[in-house]
């Protein structure tokens, strides 16, 4: 089962077009199409809540879906009024018919409001007479807008907002930019966002955007690969992880549920690698050994009970000439390996890493302090690897890894996560609220899940677990990121009404392994 589409706004518009062409109808149709569903959804919407729904229009497209929804809206008994942004000679093509056939309804006031130059008059206009609508629906601007909103629809904008009744957007909330997800000035809030036929990426793309709930309308024939071959980034959901979510064989055992190699841990730092390997056993490994110091080993089996340990150095530091050979040979008997978590920062260890990350023919997740001991030479070292990799970097790993800030990194977090895996060859999860994956091939995978719960000591070094359990039990790189990130996600949303501020990452484990055990039916 596929993912489903994120379009950027110049996808949608091909898509549009493409639909069209399928449907051998003119593309007013499509727009027919949209605001009659727009109209639906309304209506759902405001059910329950009495009074009349205003409808604030732009000169463009989104106006002229707005223009139709209120036609349908007024045909379903609803009380509809219609503000325009800009003078009515300025609506153009499909939208000024679209407006037209409102108007000879006669049913609908139209109000013109393109002279309406502060936010006082605009606030007049939206409470009508006297009381507040029960909804306020923006259809200003659509996926085609960019940059800040100005002039006469920033003063409509502002009285949207503060005005109260339920907020409904049209496609996209105007002032966001459909491909980024960010405003750069005042924005349209929602409450509900209802956009036409797949999801826009800047709808997902930051957890801040004020989309609200999203539902998609449906424009008579399906947004999909055919009609958007050039897509290239999905939304992570459950049923497409409940595809790929492996199931439970009654003839397992613990030798055929894979060995798990974590290469963690030492003097202090223990509890990251105790967090990696429990999560692991959670997540359906069979067997893990927490390879570390000899302090940190000595430190781990006080605390493990289901993992086994071993060491690779004697000292605080690792020494490569005894302990690659080690490592390599207790890999001889895994089917991955993780590495990362609470490992030594000395320079034997950084010859340690990059040595297993170029060489080892074993599947790797890498993370924490092995991802800036590769540094900004990680493409060279990971690009002929002989086996898959699959990087964890949080924002500021990721910058290290770039050579550049965490705020260059956070400004474009997509656009990096996607260049670095491909120049490194490697899948690569750049963590954060909305985590995304991406493919060496250039497909990206943006996880929904935003919750501040994760936002504690530890919650990486459990993805880590996760995606290495999943390795071990010989998925492919780019599906057990895909569900690791989903799940832990997940997790995180699940806990924190319950625990708040109060969750922990050793509380994430289990309820990782409750919901892959849902998943997984």
């Amino acid at each position: 089962m596929d993912f489903p589409l994120l379009l950027t706004a110049a996808e949608m518009r091909a898509a549009d077009q493409a639909i069209a062409r399928a449907l051998g109808v003119p593309t007013a149709r499509l727009m027919e199409n949209a605001g009659r569903g727009v109209a639906e959804i309304v209506r759902c919407e405001l059910a329950e809540i009495p009074g009349e729904v205003v409808i604030v229009c732009g000169a463009g497209s989104n106006g002229g879906d707005g223009f139709v929804a209120a036609r349908h809206l007024a045909e379903m008994g609803r009380r509809v009024r219609v503000l325009l942004t800009t003078p009515r000679a300025k609506i153009q093509g499909d939208a000024a018919a679209a407006l037209a056939a409102l108007e000879e309804m006669a049913v609908v006031p139209v109000e013109d409001g393109g002279g309406w130059r502060h936010e006082a008059a605009w606030r007049a206009r939206l409470a009508g007479a006297g009381t507040h609508p029960a909804g306020i629906v923006d259809a200003i601007f659509g996926t085609g807008f960019h940059g800040p909103v100005r002039e006469v629809p920033a003063e409509a904008i502002a009285a949207m907002n503060a005005v109260a009744g339920r907020k409904i957007a049209v496609d996209v909330p105007s002032g966001l930019d459909a491909d980024t997800g960010r405003a750069a000035g005042v924005v349209f809030r929602a409450d509900m966002t209802a956009t036409m036929g797949a999801r826009k990426l800047g709808l997902c793309l930051e957890a801040s955007a004020p989309v609200g709930r999203l539902e998609l309308v449906d424009l008579g024939a399906p947004v999909d690969a055919a009609t958007a071959p050039d897509a290239r980034f999905r939304l992570l959901d459950a049923p497409g992880i409940a595809a790929r979510v492996p199931r439970r064989n009654a003839d397992a055992h613990k030798g055929s549920k894979g060995h798990l190699l974590v290469v963690a841990g030492s003097a202090g730092k223990t509890g990251a690698a105790f967090l990696t390997g429990t999560a692991a056993l959670r997540s359906g490994a069979g067997l893990v050994t927490i390879a570390s110091t000899a302090a940190g080993q000595m430190a781990l089996d006080a605390k493990a009970i289901e993992l086994m340990t071993a060491r690779y150095a004697d000292g605080d530091d690792a020494v490569p000439e005894t302990t690659l050979p080690a490592l390599e040979a207790l890999a001889a008997r895994a089917q991955a390996l993780a590495i990362g978590p609470g490992i030594p920062t000395g320079p034997g260890m950084r010859a340690v890493v990059r040595a297993l990350a170029a060489r080892l023919p074993l599947p790797m997740v890498i993370d924490a302090d092995a991802l800036n001991g590769l540094g900004t030479e990680a493409p060279g070292i990971l690009a002929g690897a002989p086996a898959p990799r699959v990087l964890t970097p949080h924002p500021g790993e990721m910058g290290r890894l770039l050579g550049i800030s965490t705020a260059d990194v956070q400004a474009d977090r997509l656009g990096h996560a996607r260049r670095f895996a491909a120049a490194a060859r490697a899948v690569t999860i750049l963590k954060g609220a909305r985590t995304v994956v991406a493919s060496p091939d250039g497909a990206v995978f943006v996880n929904p899940a935003a919750t501040s719960a994760l936002a504690t000591a530890g919650s990486g070094d459990v993805l880590t677990g996760v995606v290495g359990a999943l390795l071990a039990r010989r998925l492919e790189p780019l599906t057990a990121a895909q569900i690791a990130v989903y799940v832990h996600g997940a997790a995180g949303e699940a806990l924190a009404p319950r625990l708040g501020d109060g969750m922990v990452a050793g509380d994430l484990p289990l309820a990782i392994a409750e919901i892959m055990a849902e998943l997984a039916g």
